[in-house]
């Protein structure tokens, strides 16, 4: 629109406008910057993060890019209020926040972090969203106990074992652990000690409680044993070749005319010289090599006239074999021993400033076996092994004397394979001789001036060991069960060996056949012969029953006192009922148990 074409009232109105517009630029010019400083400093923080808190609870805060960990300590300080935040809190803030609360504060700048707070008592606690929904489904499940039995490991391992999955909010309680060793000790022969399997008390959430179950189902599981079969071998030679020449020579006289006397011409004995013959030139000469050579073997002896003598030959052969034959089963990790030999006691004195204490020890001697076996998963047995063959003795002074051959090792083996320990070798060779000197070494004469002694002695132990892994125990048991058959057949064997005359062997041959006449019919037959079994042996259990079979009625006999049935009677009576122990036919002149005679 053109000025020219308005009314004049219009262009005066229009030109007063615009002078006032040209007075007030200038004016809004100037104060345009003062309002773009004022939004700047409302926009731009502070350079430190300012928290506080009035009086009335209200909260100011002024924050940027500040980490989490530092806005809620600024709260804690200035607000005084106990806050507790779990190292997994974290991330910054970014805020400016005028007039709220103290929790409305806290729940903005926790929000911006994906986490959360709740309060117990006078403390907060800080948690991220994740631990807070786990919290949550904590406090809505409850605790069960479950009583959970053990059968072959110990309440104090499945402890160990169950700890770590029950925490520290869960408990588990073990059951008493028994007594260790089976030594007779009145002491700790039981007495209340637990005589149930070992067990577990877990209390813990329902699904704690079912991982604890499942966890010891698994490792609860039967052990693994091993049958280890030693046999030792000990065999000992000893040869002893002995040779001596024993002569006399009395010169001047006849050894009739001494007195001589001989034993079966195995020895002389010169007797005095007669007096006429002292003033003659007489001379004797004997030597006793035959006595070196122990009694037995050959003596063969000469004696004329002023000449005797004797040889004695003796060769000792020794071959001794010591053969054991131990077998023993063992647990998986468990130590096994068996000691087939002997105990010999012996004391010991132990002296201090005050006292002297005399204790007895035992030493013990024979073929031992001591070993632990460490069953793997693949058929393979690392076994600690120390098989022992000994000797010895305690001596008139108290003092005890071993003579052992032991090893000590730890191998490795298949399932069903032998372990061979042997070169233990040793031979002791000895060749000794008695001779006059000089005379003994003139060859072939020497022989009569010297006695010879020549031993021999070898000793050679083997000690083979076969491992098995018990696998079926069910043809384990059958072969046990032969092996008790076969041993029971050594003994009636045995048993038959004996005189037919002796009352027990005259007792089992009328017990045959009195089971004989029974299996043909004839029961008075075999009645007769039960009761010739019984007359020839009155402990025979078996025609005891045979006879009371047959008769179908119990032997008895009353003791004549009443202490022994004193408390059954008493009982009986109590419970109504007649008192006839061991199938007695009870008195029929007897008043009835309720009404007890006068």
């Amino acid at each position: 629109m053109h000025l020219a074409d308005t009314t004049p009232v219009m262009k005066r109105s229009l030109r007063s406008n615009v002078l006032a517009l040209a007075c007030f630029l200038p004016l809004l010019v100037g104060i345009r910057p003062v309002l773009a400083q004022d939004a700047a400093a409302q926009a731009a923080p502070p350079a430190d993060p300012q928290v506080r808190v009035f009086d009335r609870g209200k909260v100011e805060m002024h924050v940027a890019n500040v980490p989490l960990s530092t806005v809620l300590q600024l709260l804690s300080l200035e607000g005084e209020r106990n806050i507790i935040a779990s190292p997994n809190v974290k991330g910054t803030v970014t805020a400016h926040l005028y007039g709220v609360s103290f929790e409305e504060a806290l729940q903005a700048i926790l929000m911006q972090n994906d986490a959360g707070y709740r309060q117990v008592g006078n403390f907060i606690y800080v948690h991220t969203n994740a631990e807070l929904a786990q919290i949550a489904a904590a406090a809505t499940r409850q605790d069960v106990t479950k009583v959970i039995a053990l059968n072959y490991i110990s309440a104090a391992d499945a402890k160990a074992y169950v700890d770590g999955i029950v925490g520290k909010e869960g408990l588990v309680v073990v059951s008493t652990a028994p007594q260790t060793g089976v030594a007779s000790d009145p002491v700790t022969a039981g007495g209340q000690n637990n005589a149930m399997n070992d067990f577990i008390i877990v209390t813990a959430k329902m699904e704690v409680v079912r991982e604890v179950e499942r966890v010891i189902k698994e490792i609860d599981g039967r052990p693994r044993q091993v049958l280890i079969e030693a046999t030792i071998l000990r065999a000992e030679l000893n040869a002893d070749n002995n040779l001596g020449i024993d002569f006399t020579i009395v010169g001047g006289v006849d050894l009739e005319l001494m007195g001589s006397t001989s034993n079966a011409i195995q020895n002389i004995n010169v007797g005095d010289l007669p007096q006429n013959r002292f003033e003659q030139m007489n001379a004797a000469v004997s030597t006793d090599f035959a006595g070196n050579v122990p009694d037995g073997g050959i003596t063969f002896g000469i004696i004329k006239d002023q000449v005797a003598v004797f040889l004695r030959a003796l060769e000792q052969v020794t071959d001794t074999t010591v053969l054991a034959n131990p077998k023993v089963l063992a647990l998986n990790k468990q130590k096994g021993q068996v000691i087939v030999g002997r105990r010999d006691g012996f004391l010991t004195t132990t002296v201090t400033e005050t006292q002297a204490v005399q204790t007895v020890e035992f030493l013990e001697t024979g073929t031992q076996l001591i070993f632990r076996p460490f069953i793997g998963d693949d058929g393979f047995v690392r076994v600690e092994l120390h098989p022992e063959d000994s000797v010895g003795f305690v001596n008139a002074q108290g003092l005890p004397s071993e003579q052992t051959t032991e090893v000590t090792t730890n191998v490795i083996v298949r399932d069903g394979e032998t372990i061979l320990i042997g070169g233990l070798f040793r031979e002791l060779t000895t060749d000794a001789k008695s001779q006059v000197p000089g005379l003994g070494s003139i060859p072939g004469v020497g022989q009569l001036f010297r006695s010879n002694n020549d031993s021999t002695g070898r000793e050679e132990v083997i000690i083979l060991l076969t491992i098995h892994i018990v696998k079926d125990h069910a043809a384990f048991g059958a072969a046990s069960r032969e092996q008790y058959e076969n041993i029971e057949r050594m003994r009636v064997g045995m048993r038959q060996g004996l005189m037919w005359h002796g009352r027990e062997r005259l007792a089992q041959s009328h017990y045959h056949k009195a089971m004989q006449c029974l299996d043909d019919g004839d029961r008075d037959k075999a009645l007769w012969h039960a009761n010739l079994a019984i007359h020839c042996f009155p402990r025979h259990l078996a025609a005891i029953e045979l006879k009371e079979s047959i008769l179908a009625q119990r032997a008895w006999d009353d003791d004549s006192t009443s202490n022994r049935v004193f408390l059954q009677r008493l009982i009986a009576n109590e419970q109504g009922a007649s008192y006839a122990p061991f199938d007695r036919p009870p008195r029929q002149d007897a008043a009835p148990a309720s009404q007890p005679a006068p």
